[in-house]
């Protein structure tokens, strides 16, 4: 979008041009990227294994130990607020796109004094700004966006939030909204509208940080003290039993876990439809690793590293389109001390660059599995990966929306492992096709988009 921009630039510049042509130069440049953006790869990622990106900004603002992150979607992308909260000088940090040198007046309230300012969550559809504030204060302070106007606070009667509370929010599949608010080994659930308690439960483990998703009614809950991995919960609390257990990444762990969030791929997805990833930071001393998980499976896919960076607690992403990130941006605390900002188009294209097209028998996977085709949408090719656990006939064929057979990508017996093929749209126009795979008693099918 840079390169887009000085583009723009040196039109308006070129004073011989005429206007329709500059005009017509100026739309073509802006269709490209936004071509570009809707070009972004699916939100179900192949396995990557470990990558290593630059940050792109880093930010040290007023704070002073700071934590926890979020976005503020603004109508006009150009007003996008990023903020991050400061528990030794009792402030939330306030930044407005291009975040860079454009720190705002920080955000302080008479609920924040003398208590540790550490969870954040917004309801983007409400504009409200929730923050929760450790004991003594142990309350939730709601302000208004993007003005920060003070609407109100409350807590559980009695409630001692104890020194790093944190929040989430789920909308229930009826439309009502949970708050829920994380102490050392118990979180109290509210009702965000009206801020009146409902009730409380105990997870398993340590807590501090949640994230909540609302297409599979889940909280997600790091275990950050003895690195047993990621803890599933039901909105009411209990246990999440439909995956056989309510645990995963009990083997990646190195560190605390602490920051998570849940990426819906939005620019591919504008209804969430359940794919995705999870991310959740690895909280080195001496550097983070930041473990990315399939949203569906709970498979662990890879280990992203930014350079520099360590000792995460909060991480943050707004995925959307920003006049220089294409596909938005992921955020990180480092060190307690500033915030790092990496496009997401960075991110991505690092898992691409470790991807390849050659045939891997040597690893003998447990199960048989249909990946996501990479990239998609796609235009003119594509990869499709599949594993199968033992030697079988396979059968990969593609097909159109009206279920006729397009191509053949696959009809021969091979080994158990893990495959990769192309597919070459060619003449094909554009719309959504279906891949599917057989292979002895597996079968599975799957969506990919050609965008012409």
């Amino acid at each position: 979008m840079k390169e887009i921009g000085n583009y723009v630039f040196q039109i308006f510049k070129a004073k011989y041009l005429s206007p329709l042509f500059s005009i017509t130069m100026i739309l073509f440049l802006l269709s490209f990227q936004i071509i570009k953006a809707q070009s972004m790869p699916d939100c179900q990622l192949p396995q990557f294994g470990r990558i290593s990106v630059e940050p792109d900004v880093e930010l040290n603002g007023a704070g002073q130990n700071v934590d926890s992150i979020e976005f503020w979607k603004a109508p006009d992308s150009s007003n996008t607020l990023m903020f991050v909260t400061a528990k030794d000088n009792q402030l939330v940090e306030v930044w407005k796109y291009p975040f860079k040198d454009n720190e705002q007046i920080q955000l302080t309230n008479s609920t924040f004094e003398n208590s540790q300012v550490n969870g954040i969550a917004i309801d983007q559809d409400s504009d409200l700004l929730y923050i929760s504030i450790g004991s003594p204060s142990s309350t939730i302070s709601v302000f208004s966006l993007p003005d920060l106007t003070f609407v109100k606070n409350f807590n559980k009667s009695g409630a001692n939030y104890q020194s790093e509370p944190n929040l989430t929010i789920l909308k229930l599949s009826n439309g009502t909204k949970y708050i829920y608010v994380s102490m050392d080994y118990s979180v109290d659930i509210h009702n965000e509208s009206t801020g009146d308690y409902i009730s409380s439960f105990t997870p398993e483990k340590g807590l501090e940080t949640m994230a909540a998703d609302d297409y599979y009614q889940r909280i997600y809950i790091p275990d950050e003290n003895n690195r047993t991995g990621v803890y599933v919960y039901n909105p009411d609390g209990s246990v999440y039993t439909d995956n056989g257990s309510n645990n995963f990444g009990s083997d990646v762990f190195e560190a605390d876990a602490e920051g998570i969030i849940v990426y819906t791929c939005p620019l591919n997805n504008p209804v969430d439809n359940g794919d995705g990833f999870i991310v959740v930071s690895d909280q080195r001393i001496d550097h983070s690793d930041f473990e990315f998980f399939d949203r569906v499976t709970w498979e662990h896919l890879g280990t992203l590293n930014i350079t520099g960076v360590s000792n995460t607690d909060g991480i943050a992403s707004y995925p959307y389109l920003l006049p220089d990130y294409p596909l938005g941006v992921f955020a990180a605390q480092n060190n307690d001390a500033t915030v790092v900002l990496v496009g997401w188009d960075k991110i991505f294209d690092k898992i691409s660059e470790v991807t390849t097209d050659v045939k891997n028998e040597s690893k003998q996977p447990e199960s048989f599995k249909l990946f996501q085709n990479y990239p998609n949408p796609f235009n003119p090719a594509t990869r499709i990966q599949y594993s199968i656990g033992s030697k079988q006939f396979v059968s990969l064929r593609v097909y159109d929306s009206l279920g006729k057979e397009v191509k053949i990508l696959v009809n021969e017996e091979r080994p158990a492992g893990t495959y990769e093929v192309n597919f070459t749209s060619k003449d094909l126009p554009s719309g959504t096709y279906f891949y599917k795979i057989k292979a002895g008693d597996f079968v599975q099918t799957k969506k990919m988009i050609l965008l012409r």
